[in-house]
């Protein structure tokens, strides 16, 4: 595995790709609230759930990316350190800025935050992004936690020689499966908070990145407009047969792999290898909407929220008076995300980098 490219520059198409992933997340969140604050007959149905694939993609996307950054770096020390510190600087901080400016409104009108689960949220292990039997105070913020849990396994990982990465990624897959297989044992309602996180078959979609990775690291560039072609169809028919089956359209958790996960992992790999080996950037527009997604993620559903509350006392019917609800909605959602990155998750990611950067000088020059 020695012969593996390193990979330092950004990948535009990963970005791109990071931005459509979040407008699949709102899309999806946009048609629970119509549902919920808007009258008369809704512009959305069920089939809205198909979109639930962007996060599959966002998982799908942190297994390749960290590993493909890490190619050339494992068993260095110093790597594993500055891993460590930008992985915790680059997702804590910011989330407990947002999980903090949550707190008053949670206070204030409870109903408002987390009402799918009757508004309880246990506020310490949501400050402390810690798994609970409940959502947190940001409830999608429970996909930090399986993030959280593949970046320390990821970071075991660094440790061993690169050779010993395909090795290490068999060891997590079979000790996940036995994970998985106990947790089927268990109704999620009696599951923990930790046993949530850990049971979960979701966490193989990081193992489905890392694999891309190996792929991709070894020069493999080729059929990318095909495969986001099979990964497009593939989630679609997955989509028409869950429903004619289950007559639902939510896909539970053993079927999110195949019928989510494949098919991310597929597109995801397309947009990587059009960039690598014809230079092509799928939907450029939607690069600055990954820049900034972790800020649109993390802060939509309030502003959704808000937004319905406010038009729900405005009570207006008819489907001219929801589309300009989801319109204005899922604008002004991407509005205060972009903002939010713009003015609180760049500039402390940057406050950040310099903290470390004034730190490393010191350790250089003593080492000379």
């Amino acid at each position: 595995m020695e012969h593996i490219a390193k990979f330092t520059s950004r990948l535009s198409g990963i970005q791109s790709l990071r931005g459509l992933a979040l407008l699949c997340v709102l899309f999806v969140h946009l048609y629970e609230t119509e549902r919920k604050y808007t009258l008369g007959p809704r512009l959305l149905d069920n089939w809205a759930h198909t979109f639930m694939v962007g996060v599959d993609l966002f998982l799908v996307i942190s297994g390749l990316v960290l590993t493909l950054l890490a190619f050339g770096h494992f068993n260095d020390r110093d790597y594993l350190r500055r891993y460590a510190y930008a992985r915790v600087t680059r997702v804590y901080p910011i989330y407990l800025l947002y999980t903090l400016a949550v707190v008053p409104v949670y206070l204030m009108m409870p109903g408002m935050v987390n009402a799918s689960e009757g508004g309880q949220v246990n506020l310490l292990r949501s400050l402390l992004m810690l798994p609970d039997v409940n959502l947190p105070l940001i409830p999608v913020a429970w996909t930090l936690h399986h993030e959280a849990y593949f970046y320390i396994v990821f970071g075991l990982m660094l440790m061993l020689p690169q050779r010993a990465l395909p090795k290490a990624m068999l060891c997590w897959l079979m000790v996940s499966l036995v994970l998985i297989a106990m947790g089927s044992q268990i109704p999620r309602p009696e599951q923990g908070g930790f046993e949530k996180v850990l049971f979960n078959p979701i966490n193989l979609e990081f193992l489905l990145g890392m694999a891309l990775a190996l792929v991709i690291g070894r020069g493999y560039h080729k059929h990318g407009a095909s495969a986001i072609a099979l990964g497009v169809a593939w989630l679609l028919i997955a989509q028409v047969w869950f429903y004619s089956t289950h007559g639902v359209h939510w896909i539970s958790d053993p079927w999110r792999i195949p019928a989510l996960g494949l098919p991310a992992a597929l597109i995801t790999y397309g947009f990587v290898v059009l960039e690598l080996g014809q230079g092509k950037v799928i939907a450029r527009w939607a690069i600055s909407l990954g820049d900034a997604a972790y800020s649109i993620y993390l802060t939509h559903l309030l502003t959704m929220a808000l937004i319905g509350k406010i038009w729900q006392r405005v009570g207006i019917e008819g489907w001219p008076a929801h589309l300009l609800f989801l319109v204005v909605t899922a604008g002004i959602s991407l509005a205060v995300g972009v903002m939010a990155y713009r003015l609180i998750e760049r500039p402390t990611i940057q406050w950040f980098r310099r903290l470390e950067q004034t730190r490393r000088v010191p350790s250089v020059k003593q080492a000379t």
